[in-house]
């Protein structure tokens, strides 16, 4: 509460105000942001306005519809991460004259930087000023630019198809500013920052703290010094600490990241893999068993991969019989019965049921077979021939040659899948390596990826194609793709050691995926969750080293055998 000092027979003189009086007259609480000069909130007349912004509308530069593309046929890819900060404000001396109207403010403000707009979630801190202005506030309207994100030189930009540069409006937002005001900088760098400000206050006066990538603190001076009684029973909550939230993760707004998980979702062909696959991480096999059954029960044809987890499963839950009828479905997808050589499968070999099964089996298999698109499969290794031609390690060409090889490649892939329809498990048959090793990434599918990575200009086209055989269950995209990239991973596996992001929080759920990885003795195909391996430096050891400490938290240790993948 304020205190009145006197001096002399006439009214008080000064009036002195604490942190719970600033705290009792905080208004929009995390609603505007401050923007100047060169954000990409920026008029394209320069001016020196400080802007306060309500951006929370706001969509991410890839929903707004825009669109980039690689000039010299590198691959590129574009990736927003956009987090706000919070600001704390100590109030250590405020005293406001009556006479004069002038009120002197003094005390620190601090806040958490760690990671901010426009930063991959692994780059380094950023200091930033914190700018203080008090006076009364003008309503306006404000334009959000596209500003400059890329090397237009090497990178072609278009919004909604049409040529973008860094003026190209994306959305507007309210927000206001202060036409005359007092005005203090802090200095760039770490901790509680000093600050002083002092200006005439009125019944619409306002003090507002702001930075790039925080939520602006704004306090209502004007109903503090004259409306005293407005605010006074406004109960005060404390902000335990300070620290940044996420708002847009790899393009994606974390909002709907969000409702998504909160969203009852429709039960489906993945919704029965996942939880048989979670079952498994937890090594409770006779309830994942009982997933598979059920979805068996709801789709007649599954994927390879589904087949032989449901088929371990059922081994582990010492089910023989229910591991029998589900072995008996991979001779549809044309594997030889020597994959029944690998160790998981000792128990049903010894069993009686077995050289009646194996015969079966063996019979199934060369119907099959007999069955095949050979085709297909023999134009998609046509393809595949011309694709390695270009794209192999020892003879790879430049990024042009690559793009045009590409283009040329999923051209002819796109009538391909016209003519013959998706090359199914059913129809080429699945992938077996060493005889017991069974392959959830056909060869072919490098001819996928190759289009994703290069996107050339018939990729819509294939992207609808796959789309629909996506959807007939016939191509398994939903699981292909996911961590090939490695976009928006929060995870490194760097010399055998699993490090997550100081930038993110803790998952325990994709460490267990990550790590299951490395400690799989039964041969369970799972996602593995989303990951970057990152190869050794053997020439700057120590500068890795050192940025993983200062930027990664280390989480395990996953292998001493780590060389094999950075081969």
């Amino acid at each position: 509460m304020s205190i009145n000092l006197s001096f002399g027979q006439n009214h008080p003189k000064y009036k002195i105000y604490n942190q719970s009086d600033f705290e009792k007259n905080k208004v929009f609480n995390q609603v505007y942001s401050l923007r100047i000069d060169k954000s990409n909130l920026e008029s394209q007349a320069e001016d020196s306005i400080f802007y306060f912004i309500d951006a929370r509308n706001y969509k991410g530069i890839i929903n707004y519809g825009v669109t980039f593309r690689s000039k010299n046929h590198r691959n590129f890819h574009f990736l927003e991460y956009l987090s706000m900060c919070f600001l704390k404000i100590e109030i250590n001396k405020c005293y406001y004259s009556q006479k004069d109207s002038i009120i002197n403010i003094e005390g620190f403000v601090s806040g958490n930087w760690d990671w901010g707009s426009n930063q991959l979630i692994q780059g380094k801190k950023m200091k930033s000023n914190i700018d203080i202005l008090l006076g009364k506030k003008t309503d306006t309207i404000r334009s959000y630019y596209l500003g400059k994100t890329v090397n237009k030189d090497s990178v072609e930009v278009k919004f909604h198809n049409k040529e973008a540069n860094e003026f190209t409006v994306l959305d507007t937002f309210p927000a206001f500013y202060f036409k005359k005001y007092s005005h203090y900088r802090t200095s760039s760098q770490y901790g509680r920052l000093p600050f002083k400000i002092s200006g005439k206050v009125t019944k619409n006066t306002l003090l507002a703290f702001g930075s790039w990538s925080t939520y602006s603190e704004i306090f209502d001076l004007g109903s503090m010094i004259y409306y005293p009684e407005k605010n006074q029973q406004k109960k005060v909550i404390k902000k335990e600490e300070l620290d940044c939230i996420p708002i847009i993760t790899a393009n994606k707004l974390v909002s709907d990241i969000e409702k998504e998980k909160t969203q009852k979702e429709e039960i489906n062909y993945y919704t029965h893999t996942q939880n048989a696959e979670n079952y498994i991480l937890a090594r409770q096999y006779a309830k994942a068993k009982e997933e598979y059954n059920l979805l068996s029960q709801n789709y007649p044809i599954l994927f390879a991969r589904d087949i032989s987890n449901a088929a371990r499963c059922a081994i582990l839950s010492r089910d023989f019989k229910t591991a029998f009828l589900w072995s008996e479905k991979l001779a549809l997808k044309g594997i030889e019965l020597s994959y029944f050589n690998s160790k998981i499968f000792n128990g049903m070999r010894k069993n009686p049921e077995w050289k009646i099964f194996s015969i079966k089996y063996d019979s199934i298999c060369k119907l099959t077979k007999s069955n095949w698109n050979l085709k297909l499969k023999k134009d998609l290794d046509n393809l595949l021939n011309e694709d390695q031609a270009d794209y192999g390690l020892e003879n790879r060409k430049s990024p042009k040659t690559l793009y045009e090889t590409t283009e040329r490649v999923t051209g002819k892939l796109i009538d391909l899948l016209k003519k013959e329809g998706f090359p199914s498990e059913e129809k080429i048959g699945s992938l077996v390596g060493k005889d017991t090793v069974l392959i959830s990434f056909p060869d072919f599918y490098v001819l996928i990826l190759h289009a994703m990575q290069q996107t050339p200009k018939n990729m819509t086209a294939l992207n609808e194609l796959l789309d629909k055989s996506s959807n007939a269950l016939e191509y398994d995209k939903k699981r292909n793709f996911n961590n090939i990239l490695g976009a928006g991973s929060c995870f490194r596996i760097y010399k055998g050691n699993l490090y997550n992001s100081k930038s993110c929080g803790r998952n325990d759920l994709e460490v267990r995926k990550i790590s299951f990885k490395f400690n799989n003795p039964h041969g369970f195909i799972m996602d593995y969750g989303n990951f970057v391996i990152e190869a050794y430096d053997a020439k700057n050891p120590k500068t890795a080293d050192d940025y993983y400490k200062e930027n990664y938290n280390l989480i395990m240790k996953l292998t001493d055998d780590w060389e094999f993948y950075d081969k």
